[in-house]
């Protein structure tokens, strides 16, 4: 990686000082020490659970080279000691601050255009599709995983090459405010707003406030915004006026100004694909990808719209769609012996995740059986009874229920459906379960770790 910013002019930028090494703070930048490897930067985050400082050493075994500290730990860890003059340690007063006052400040030298990208689902798989199409016309960079808060933005923002022309960022929140921060460190030049529903209700009240939140992503002002058609509430809110010079509509709506016209999913023996045709004036447009769900229509809409803007070529995006699969937790589909498939979308759930989740299954399953592993869906506040009712409504068709999470509790369970006391429990009932011909759809809150019976059921 091209060096454009050296460790002694980052500790000026955060008014740090320098221990050891100048070197180029391009690289991989991590803050949990379990993700680091040779050459990388840790930054040792003081978090409400416990203090990243207790695994600077961990980072250094492991091979960081690069350190953010707080001065106040320097000392006590010994990184002023000439055993580490090797490394390159910036001690600030606030590791945080530093660390996005730095992003900001590298940002602002390699000087990319930006797409954002929020929404209350479909965020990550937006965000690789159109990483895809973009990446075949433009040098680009992105997160590898959903690094879609102040901290994680940050990361992503460190490690981006010297040359890098477009940066897209995920800009996920459960607060207000949150959007509006990330925007101000990294303005999107284009901004994409996949659905609006209810998610972490805690901190926004309502769906309402969810909106109000997202919209935080056009504070600065875009010069694009790519929005989900079929959503009245953000239809209206956009109608009544908003800091963008060009919106695009995507979706099922007659004025969407790229329509989804025709969706198919299917299970083959490989894995899952959805296949779908656009219309943009009168001119059709249809393209596939390795993903599980008539919801994904939308996702391919979005980075079709957002890409097509950008000037990549028809034939690119299809080429880019046709290489996608889905990401670990969300839709991926696999098959186990007694021709029965298990759909992984165990990374994480809210109302309108797993309401599309359940729908995708009835479509895919056809004429086999289909079972659902449901675990609670967390942070919806006052209204969490009210949500959990209406999914094991849409969940009755289920030839076999099995539930997990105290959010369950209050509900009345449908006769196909057992609610289970623990995770060891919930694992040993499915495996004794005759499976045979079934299509088994595993999701929840991410906290509840259903990725585990995903690796028991799939790997053994």
């Amino acid at each position: 990686m091209n060096c454009v910013m050296t460790a002694s002019e980052a500790a000026k930028i955060c008014k740090g000082e320098l221990y050891g090494s100048d070197a180029g703070i391009c690289r991989r930048w991590r803050a949990d020490s379990r993700d680091i490897a040779f050459g990388d930067a840790f930054v040792a985050v003081k978090g409400g659970n416990t203090d990243g400082h207790l695994f600077v050493r961990q980072a250094i075994d492991r091979g960081a080279q690069m350190l953010l500290v707080q001065k106040d730990k320097v000392a006590e860890i010994g990184l002023d000691s000439p055993d580490y003059a090797g490394l390159s340690t910036i001690a600030v007063d606030d590791t945080l601050k530093a660390l996005s006052t730095l992003a900001h400040a590298y940002f602002e030298k390699v000087s990319p255009q930006i797409v954002g990208i929020t929404g209350s689902v479909g965020k990550t798989t937006t965000r690789e599709l159109l990483v895809a199409a973009l990446g075949k016309k433009y040098k680009l960079h992105s997160a590898i995983r959903s690094f879609n808060t102040s901290l994680g933005c940050s990361l992503v923002v460190l490690e981006m090459p010297a040359d890098t022309e477009m940066l897209v960022l995920e800009f996920g929140t459960n607060h207000f405010g949150e959007i509006s921060e990330m925007t101000d460190l990294f303005p999107p030049e284009t901004a994409l707003i996949t659905e609006i529903a209810p998610a972490h209700l805690e901190g926004f009240g309502s769906i309402g406030g969810v909106l109000k939140a997202k919209l935080e992503i056009c504070s600065r002002g875009v010069r694009v915004l790519v929005y989900n058609a079929d959503n009245v509430l953000l239809k209206e809110a956009l109608q009544a006026g908003v800091n963008a010079e060009k919106l695009i509509s995507v979706g099922y709506s007659g004025d969407a100004d790229l329509k989804i016209v025709q969706t198919k999913i299917s299970l083959d023996n490989c894995s899952a694909k959805i296949s779908a045709v656009y219309r943009s004036g009168d001119t059709d447009f249809e393209c596939s990808a390795g993903l599980f769900g008539r919801q994904h229509a939308y996702n391919i809409g979005y980075a079709l719209a957002a890409a097509r803007y950008y000037e990549v070529s028809d034939e690119d995006i299809k080429n880019a769609f046709a290489e996608i699969n889905p990401i670990a937790g969300r839709g991926v589909c696999k098959k186990i012996p007694n021709n029965s498939w298990v759909i992984d979308e165990a990374y994480n759930a809210n109302p309108a995740s797993m309401r599309a989740a359940i729908e995708n299954l009835y479509a895919a399953a056809a004429d086999r059986k289909k079972a659902a592993v449901l675990a609670g869906m967390r942070e919806l506040g006052k209204d969490s009874l009210y949500w959990h009712k209406e999914i094991l409504f849409l969940a009755n068709r289920c030839d076999k229920l099995f539930l997990l999470g105290e959010e369950w509790c209050g509900t009345s369970l449908p006769e196909n459906a057992k609610l289970c006391n623990s995770f060891e429990d919930l694992t040993d009932d499915v495996i004794n379960e005759n499976l045979s011909d079934t299509v088994l759809l595993i999701k929840g809150s991410n906290s509840y770790g259903l990725k585990r019976l995903v690796t028991v059921l799939t790997e053994g």
